[in-house]
């Protein structure tokens, strides 16, 4: 009976990875063909912004690209195709630039 049960959560941890690999690797190639003029910064709170692909229809999870979070010393860009990829740059006008270079390019696939 143990040993049963270990080999659910074993199939339940496998599963969940390549889901997340799936999921990874679908934020790539949205990334990629994003056209970096279609690039729009929507606020949500008072620090804190989402990055989004304009040309994406409204609802496509491919629709967003990343977050941009206000911090002490600049604005933390988190790129939801690459989450170990962080940047910071001084300004929020810097930070949207950084998402208009990474869009059309191909990331590399993440460590595992």
């Amino acid at each position: 009976m143990g040993h049963r049960q270990g080999f659910t959560t074993t199939t339940r941890m496998t599963d969940a990875v390549v889901w997340q690999q799936v999921v990874h690797t679908d934020r790539i190639r949205a990334l990629a063909a994003t056209d970096p003029t279609d690039i729009r910064v929507q606020p949500v709170d008072s620090g804190c912004w989402r990055v989004v692909d304009a040309a994406a229809a409204w609802g496509d999870p491919d629709m967003l690209l990343g977050f941009i979070e206000r911090t002490v010393d600049g604005f933390d860009c988190t790129l939801m195709a690459a989450l170990h990829e962080h940047d910071r740059r001084a300004t929020l006008q810097d930070a949207r630039a950084w998402f208009e270079h990474h869009c059309g390019q191909h990331l590399d696939e993440a460590p595992c």
